[in-house]
């Protein structure tokens, strides 16, 4: 599964397990509760399996993480 994360220290791809949008907004609830913004993308692979890559605006992803609005979704292709 990929994930998109669009933060306001650029914007980064994740890759790990399937989970649902439920799942990732409430682990992002979680996470956003305990650190700040920029701590987010380290503590939640860390937490949660994921591995970090460069961001490619190319690449599809399956859901994206904006961090800013704080929500989740899927993006539409």
């Amino acid at each position: 599964m990929l994930i998109g994360i669009e933060g306001i220290n650029g914007d980064v791809l994740l890759s790990g397990k399937v989970a649902s949008v439920g799942q990732l907004k409430q682990r992002m609830m979680i996470v956003l509760g305990e650190v700040s913004e920029n701590d987010f993308v380290s503590v939640f692979c860390a937490r949660y399996g994921y591995d970090i890559y460069t961001y490619d605006q190319n690449i599809k992803v399956d859901y994206v993480i904006d961090l800013g609005a704080s929500i989740v979704y899927k993006p539409v292709y």
